[in-house]
């Protein structure tokens, strides 16, 4: 183990990272400071060139997003009450890259580009720091891997994890998000796990506490990671008094991890504070998503056929499995392994956007456990090396053909054959194994949804059956009465009188489950106007929104004032949009219709109608 130089997996790590980077730039990183990545790398551009963290004037902000197209929409920003801009993401990649960022900054006058953040420089040596960090990551695991087994168990560990997940497609291919820099920091957290149990020093611990820092402030849920160094060693009465006595003879070691934790998340904390006035603040504050912990989407995290775990990464069943024989020859470990798995797990499936929409291939909100799960997976391989030969080719024969698969899934999805997010059941039977896909295999597809928020509408609708939800008319006098107008009407006898008094009128209300038994549907809304004066002076609105717990997403308000409309005060005006109904939280989330009317001046409507089109 001392000479590394002579060890097949030092070279195999080596080539491992080798192929990342060849593989990475294959396809040149011209924009990859985009989308979820934009909002975490956006904290050293504000700071540090425009000088505005805060992000008060976000003006230069839109210039880049026009310029270089790093995203459709700014759902990586939360409006504040008192103005301003908070980031959604915390600040851990931003730390991680900050060498790079700097470093980009220096150079880019030199090579003639912009120093604005996100020109090619910045682009290159974001993707380079990333490259560099996950290959420092395989190293790593190497290391612990050796900590336990042979050369050849850490080898067929080391090119499982690799080749056989999700973790090659998202650092050769993707590289960018955060999973795969907690891969690395999950190898840190471990390593010093074992070696502060193994020989307590002040410099294990700290640099524990400053990895388990970084994974949190990178990823707040990833808080499952203290776990690890928490029950490590524990499995009976006599182990859990052994390592209390270790800890209470330690305990400034305690104290120093702590500290280090604290001080590398003071900056996230320091943030929040300046920007919000509150040293702690939820930033995932859009209604649609969230945790969901009394009904975890735990069968759909493992074998939906979205992003599944076992559909996609398969071979991952064999670390579940060694679980058992982590259990027969190391059952000090076990409970801190498979305890931080299940709850990590149980984690992970309770938000309620259990794909983790994005560019991402299989499940990779459980890359970073990875780390972990390749010591049961290794006690199995060791189990299975003991056995005789013809016992433990076949299995090897089939997690070969796994990873061989997950590496022509990779070509598929780098492809577009594997869809990135809208995959099902159907459309992955029906291009299993293929090269290419026509329309005909695309119809099995979950409908495509816009990324920003351009007008949707429902262009094919010889495919839909519709049906009227509702329709208010207003012709009963008695409800109402006293805001029913009798003098003028679009049909019938009466509209409803709508003014500074009464801005909300009566509409629809219903939940996503007594809509429709489909996974989506369409809403075709339409109401009639009459204004009294020009809509400039006195807006109005046809609403769409859904809502959990009171709280509203997906909202769509089409102004009376839009041009499309050409509202004519003194006259009757349709007003109409599609809706398409969005991925519900829950399905007792409901629908909410209704005219909204913040002008001061007084506006009639009538006949609100709410139509629901349904896939034949």
């Amino acid at each position: 183990m001392k000479n590394h130089w002579n060890s097949i997996t030092f070279y195999l790590c080596l080539l491992i990272g080798i192929s990342f980077f060849f593989f990475r730039f294959l396809f040149p990183p011209v924009n990859i400071l985009s989308w979820d990545v934009f909002g975490y790398y956006l904290y050293l551009p504000a700071k540090f060139i425009y000088h505005d963290a805060g992000l008060h004037d976000i003006s230069w902000v839109k210039a880049i997003v026009e310029k270089y197209q790093c995203t459709a929409t700014l759902y990586q920003l939360n409006a504040l009450p008192e103005g301003g801009f908070v980031i959604k993401y915390s600040l851990g990649m931003a730390l991680l890259n900050a060498p790079a960022f700097f470093a980009a900054h220096f150079l880019s006058g030199f090579l003639g580009y912009p120093a604005d953040g996100f020109s090619l420089p910045y682009q290159y040596a974001f993707a380079v720091s990333g490259l560099f960090f996950a290959t420092f990551g395989v190293f790593m695991l190497r290391k612990i891997l050796l900590h336990f087994f042979d050369e050849k168990i850490a080898a067929i560990v080391l090119l499982i994890t690799v080749l056989g997940t999700n973790y090659f497609q998202l650092t050769a291919f993707e590289g960018f998000l955060s999973h795969n820099y907690l891969f690395t920091l999950y190898t840190f957290i471990l390593w010093y796990t074992i070696r502060w149990h193994e020989h307590p020093r002040v410099r294990y611990a700290i640099l524990l506490g400053v990895a388990m820092g970084l994974s949190v402030v990178t990823r707040p849920s990833e808080l499952t990671c203290l776990l690890i160094p928490v029950l490590w060693g524990i499995c009976s009465k006599e182990t859990f008094k052994t390592k209390w006595h270790l800890v209470s003879r330690n305990w400034q070691h305690l104290l120093l991890l702590s500290l280090a934790m604290l001080l590398v998340g003071f900056p996230q904390l320091l943030y929040w504070k300046i920007t919000t006035g509150q040293w702690l603040y939820y930033s995932y504050n859009n209604a649609g998503e969230g945790f969901d912990f009394i009904r975890p989407y735990l069968y759909q995290v493992l074998f939906g056929f979205r992003k599944g775990w076992f559909v996609y990464t398969p071979v991952m069943a064999f670390a579940v499995a060694g679980f058992y024989y982590l259990y027969k020859q190391n059952r000090v470990l076990f409970p801190a392994i498979f305890i931080y798995f299940l709850i990590n797990l149980y984690v992970v499936s309770s938000w309620t956007c259990w794909w983790y929409a994005g560019g991402s291939y299989s499940q990779r909100a459980l890359i970073s456990s990875y780390v972990i799960l390749a010591l049961p997976l290794g006690y199995l391989v060791r189990e299975l090396l003991r056995t005789r030969r013809g016992t433990y080719m076949p299995i090897f024969g089939v997690i070969f053909l796994l990873m061989l698969l997950n590496l022509f899934q990779t070509w598929q999805w780098m492809h577009g054959i594997l869809d990135r997010t809208r995959m099902t059941r159907a459309y992955y039977c029906a291009i299993f194994g293929k090269t290419s896909v026509n329309e005909a295999d695309r119809q099995f597809l979950l409908i495509d949804r816009p990324s920003s928020i351009e007008e949707v509408i429902l262009k094919d609708e010889q495919n839909y059956t519709g049906r009227t939800l509702a329709l208010l008319d207003f012709e009963n006098p008695a409800v109402l009465e006293s805001r029913i107008n009798k003098d003028q009407a679009y049909s019938g006898k009466y509209s409803l009188q709508m003014d500074s008094a009464y801005i909300y009128s009566p509409g629809v209300e219903i939940s996503f489950d007594e809509l429709t038994k489909k996974d989506y549907a369409w809403i075709r809304v339409s109401v009639e106007v009459y204004p009294f004066t020009d809509v400039a002076e006195n807006s109005g609105a046809l609403v769409a929104t859904f809502e959990h717990d009171g709280e509203p997403y997906e909202y769509r308000a089409e102004s009376i004032g839009n041009k499309k409309y050409h509202t004519k005060p003194g006259q009757w005006n349709t007003i109409s949009f599609d809706y398409l109904t969005p991925e519900v939280r829950s399905t007792q989330d409901k629908l909410k219709i209704y005219f909204w009317l913040p002008g001061k001046k007084p506006v009639l409507i009538d006949n609100l109608n709410v139509e629901v089109w349904e896939k034949k």
